[in-house]
């Protein structure tokens, strides 16, 4: 099973090349290479925008008229939100995230078979043993 995904870029003018018609970029990635793949880092760009368009909507709301005390708690919650989102992307992407890439980065996988194992560093000679024991009695 493939997954596909693409961007177009310059409809109108497009650049180089693709003048009205604009160009596609894309990549295919099976499923097996996207579960495979490294852990990724919390973003940061994308969740401000989203919270900046619902405190719009959130404000329109609040700013109506009298502010009840059930308005005014989710005005405030939500206030709350990406301040305690922003702590937990930092703790993620600094402290649990290094960990696990490092973990990614001694794991083997042969790409014939699907057998996983982790890469044992040893005195003389690094060693494969097993992740799982479906890996260890399929190979």
């Amino acid at each position: 099973m493939y997954e596909s995904r693409g961007r177009i870029g310059g409809l109108l003018f497009g650049n180089g090349d693709a003048f009205f018609v604009g160009k596609y970029k894309g990549a295919n990635q099976s499923l097996l290479s996207k579960m495979l793949a490294p852990p990724r880092k919390a973003p940061y760009a994308a969740p401000v925008i989203l919270w900046l368009m619902g405190f719009f909507i959130v404000m329109a709301f609040a700013g109506r008229g009298k502010l009840s005390w059930v308005m005014g708690a989710l005005s405030v919650g939500y206030l709350l939100i990406l301040p305690a989102y922003f702590l937990a992307a930092l703790l993620y992407n600094f402290f649990v995230r290094p960990k696990k890439y490092k973990g990614w980065n001694e794991e083997f996988i042969c790409q014939q078979c699907g057998f996983r194992s982790r890469i044992r560093k040893g005195e003389t000679a690094a060693a494969l043993e097993p992740i799982d024991r479906e890996s260890q009695q399929s190979h």
